[in-house]
Parts: C-alpha cells; sequence; structure tokens
C-alpha cells in the first residue's frame, strides 16, 4: 500500500519534452508530455475508450491524442474531440496528475487532486544553488523502494557493501540518534578521530591524519532520503581540509517491488575541477550500482518470507522509526478516504 497524498518524483525535468512517453508510478501507468508553453503534462496512460496506451499516439497543440481510435484529450484530461461524433461523452475522460517542476525534476501529486499542495515538495535547493554542483541519474532497481531507503537510513553496511568505494572505519562502534521532527526522521552519527576515512573522501581532499566524520540523514514521507555527510580534519592535526557531499535520494515505486531511484551528488568545493566532478558522479554510480546487487537479491529473499518479521539491532532504529511513521500517515490516509465515503 502506498502513500497516494504527496509528491513523488516522476521524471528528470530534461526528460519530459514534446515527445510524450510512458512511466509507470504507484503501479500507474502514465503519461508525460509538455504543452506548447513547456508546461508538465501527467494524465492516466490508458485511453478510456479501449485502454490503448496515450503514450503511443501525438500531440496536437496541447492536447493529446490517441493512438488507436483518435480520441483527443486536453492537459486536464478531458475528452476533447471523438472521430464521428460532435461531442464527446461526458464520461470520456482521462485522470489527470499535478505535476510540478522545481529543483530539475518534476514532481508529480498521485493522490486526491483537490489536496494537492506545491509547499509539501522537499526543500533541494543545492540543485539550484551557484555555491553547489552535483550530477546525478535513475538508477532501476527491482526492489520495493522501502528496502532502498532501509539501505540509506542504515549506513553501516558501507564498510561490507562498499568495500572499495565508501568503506570508512568501522561505524558501529559510534552511537547514532534517531528524532521524529514534525514527520520526518533524522538520524545523526559523529566519528570523531577516525584514523582513516572511505577511499572516496580521501580521494576528494586527500586526507592523510584523523578525521572526523559526520552523518546526518533525514526521511521526508513519502519518498526521499538526504544525506549530508561531511569529513574533516581532526582536532590536533595539522591539516585543515574538508569534503561535505549532499546526496538527494528520490525513491519512486514503480511497482510494489520495483523502483525508480533519482539521484543527485551535490558537493560545495572544488566547483570548476570538471575532471573531480566526472570521478566523484562515477564514484558513486558504482557504489549505488553495488547496492543495486545486494537489494536485489534481498528482494529476491523476501520474496520467499512474505509477511515474516526481520530480527531488529540498535542501528536499525532510523529504519524502525521511519516504517512506523509510514504505517502511521498511510493509516490516516486510508481512514479520512473512509470518513469521505461514508
Amino acid at each position: 500500500m502506498y502513500l497516494r497524498n504527496a509528491w513523488y518524483v516522476g521524471a528528470w525535468a530534461h526528460e519530459v519534452t514534446r515527445e510524450p512517453f510512458q512511466r509507470y508510478m504507484l503501479d500507474e501507468p502514465l503519461v508525460f508530455y509538455r504543452t506548447e508553453a513547456g508546461d508538465p503534462v501527467v494524465l492516466d496512460d490508458r485511453c478510456c475508450h479501449r485502454f490503448a496506451p496515450l503514450s503511443a499516439g501525438w500531440l496536437d497543440g496541447d492536447d493529446i491524442v490517441c493512438g488507436y481510435h483518435g480520441f483527443t484529450f486536453d492537459p486536464s484530461g478531458t475528452c476533447v474531440a471523438v472521430p464521428g461524433l460532435d461531442k464527446a461523452p461526458k464520461k470520456a475522460r482521462q485522470n489527470s496528475y499535478p505535476a510540478v517542476e522545481k529543483w530539475g525534476w518534476v514532481f508529480v501529486w498521485m493522490g486526491e487532486a483537490d489536496q494537492a499542495d506545491e509547499s509539501k515538495i522537499p526543500d533541494f535547493h543545492y540543485m539550484d544553488d551557484p555555491e553547489w554542483t552535483g550530477l546525478g541519474e535513475t538508477l532501476p532497481i527491482k526492489a520495493a523502494h522501502y528496502l532502498i531507503y532501509e539501505n540509506l537510513l542504515d549506513l553501516t553496511h558501507a564498510k561490507y557493501v562498499h568495500k572499495t568505494t565508501l568503506a570508512t572505519d568501522d561505524v558501529t562502534g559510534f552511537p547514532l540518534s534517531v528524532e521524529d521532527v514534525d514527520d520526518t526522521i533524522v538520524v545523526r552519527r559523529s566519528m570523531i578521530g577516525i584514523e582513516k576515512t572511505s577511499p572516496f573522501f580521501n580521494r576528494c581532499a586527500g586526507f592523510t591524519e584523523p578525521v572526523d566524520h559526520t552523518q546526518h540523514i533525514t526521511f521526508t514521507p513519502a519518498s526521499y532520503i538526504m544525506i549530508n555527510t561531511r569529513v574533516q580534519s581532526a582536532a590536533g592535526t595539522t591539516e585543515n581540509k574538508f569534503a561535505e557531499f549532499r546526496i538527494i535520494n528520490a525513491l519512486t515505486p514503480e511497482t510494489s517491488k520495483t523502483t525508480h531511484y533519482f539521484w543527485n551528488l551535490m558537493r560545495n568545493f572544488s566547483l570548476d575541477d570538471s575532471e573531480l566532478n566526472d570521478w566523484v558522479f562515477n564514484g558513486n554510480r558504482g557504489a549505488f550500482a553495488e547496492d543495486k546487487v545486494i537489494i536485489e537479491k534481498q528482494q529476491e529473499m523476501w520474496d520467499t518470507v512474505p509477511g515474516a518479521k526481520p530480527v531488529p539491532f540498535p542501528h536499525d532504529k532510523g529504519v524502525i522509526q521511519s516504517g512506523k511513521l509510514m504505517d502511521r500517515l498511510i493509516a490516516a490516509e486510508q481512514a479520512a478516504k473512509k470518513v469521505a465515503a461514508e
């Protein structure tokens, strides 16, 4: 079950053009395109006539024409033309989904349209801030979206999954704090005076002495994980170096067992170093590819024990709290829907 009254990333802004394309979100086939003025449009991709995909049709001005029988729909989903009829039937319409272009992404509201509130889109202004630079892409993963945010909320896996990329000294010996702040889960860990950091951070800043490594992870329902991680020279060392990254992760369910993983890795140092840009992007892409392998294998095992409960450990606090938060929000949404239907 999904939280529907929420914004999900549907596409990178550059993906949405005057060529309609299909993308599944929350098990729903959707069609994306732009109006002549450049506004993004998202409609149910199943033509109400015979359920042929509108994405296989074409645009006529701001309207989309079904390539099967020529039914034509405007950006609101209203059928405006049917071949052979003077007036389209009132029932001939498509579900339309509110869409907002922001931070280089197109966000889609998958629930009740009258409840769509643009102010609820998370603040990812770093993606537009000239003081930061970054690169990202979409990673398709054959696993449920919640398995990915569980992976991101518990970074103790880095030593084992990312041995040659993001691994640092064992972080399990350092305490973490978990807070529920205004329906977001915040996980913090500070690793002070560790002897070495990961190969990734060493390449970025050239650390040769002990460092302080802090992690600040925020889960924002329904599908966002922001990881702020900073490594700096420890007190008492002769170096004065730092490297700070903000990894923006948007985990949009394609289906119950597949996910569109949108990510962007931002940094606020060496902004004009194109060689470092490529190295950081490819390094993070490699690390996420390592995550993809283990998470997809994990999904395969979950499928063999539906309904089973995993054995929790102290480092799972963020995972557990985020799961409870999502359960509560979904239950509240379902209860409100039931009341409205009565």
